[in-house]
């Protein structure tokens, strides 16, 4: 329920929340921000976008927690057990075949328990240590919470902190981290993008692989043309770049 009088957002409404909450609201899907929007307008009792705008400018607490609402953390180990027993029994053996170690980049990390997963999975096959593993996200806080390992033992954080790098970025508004890579996990992210975003996404994000890499969904997302990307199906919510 919105406070009284509350309004959605208009164009020149998104932009000023967008720059005062460092969001690039206008590439997410308008359904699910104006959802977010209302919810923080009932909470803080603000009749208009604006006023919530201003609020975001002038407290961080406020700021915070609508990026919260509309950047969706929602994650855990193993989250979606099929995609990494996938990855875990054919994926990473078989790329491993002609390595010792993988490049792996994901993007959205959140707090880290998709990439400490995988750090599970590459110590299980004897390959974590020469691999080079990149978490990145949009929230600095998610960020920190990741490099500290929580969701992990002590052992596994100290074994895999010499290959483990975490670091914020805006995969609407940055280039992708250096290098190729082997694998690229980006799940649950794409869905609450405006389709026009979500094709600049998946580009960027076949620029990152190497021939032969391999790009994980989320367990709600495909792609209906993905040798538009350069990729071909490789399994359930899973491509495989095109050798050139």
């Amino acid at each position: 329920m919105t406070a009284p009088g509350a309004d959605l957002p208009g164009q020149a409404d998104l932009a000023r929340l967008a720059q005062a909450s460092g969001i690039a609201l206008e590439s997410y899907r308008q359904a699910h921000v104006s959802a977010c929007v209302a919810r923080a307008l009932a909470r803080h009792e603000t009749a208009s976008v604006a006023g919530l705008a201003r609020l975001c400018r002038r407290d961080p607490a406020v700021r915070a927690t609508l990026r919260r609402s509309i950047l969706v953390p929602v994650t855990g180990l193993f989250r979606d057990p099929e995609q990494f027993e996938l990855l875990g029994e054919r994926v990473l053996p078989a790329l491993l075949r002609t390595r010792s170690g993988l490049s792996v980049w994901s993007a959205g990390c959140s707090d880290g328990s998709e990439l400490y997963s995988v750090v599970l999975m590459l110590r299980r096959l004897g390959a974590l240590e020469g691999s080079r593993l990149i978490g990145s996200d949009l929230s600095g806080g998610r960020v920190e919470l990741a490099r500290q390992g929580a969701v992990v033992s002590e052992a596994v954080r100290r074994e895999a902190t010499p290959v483990l790098h975490w670091e914020r970025r805006d995969l609407l508004r940055e280039p992708s981290p250096p290098g190729t890579f082997d694998l690229v996990l980006c799940r649950n992210v794409a869905i609450y993008f405006e389709p026009p975003a979500q094709e600049a996404l998946y580009a960027k994000l076949a620029a990152a692989l190497r021939p032969g890499g391999v790009l994980l969904l989320g367990a709600c997302e495909q792609l209906l043309a993905p040798d538009q990307f350069g990729f071909a199906a490789a399994g359930p919510h899973l491509y495989r770049k095109v050798a050139a």
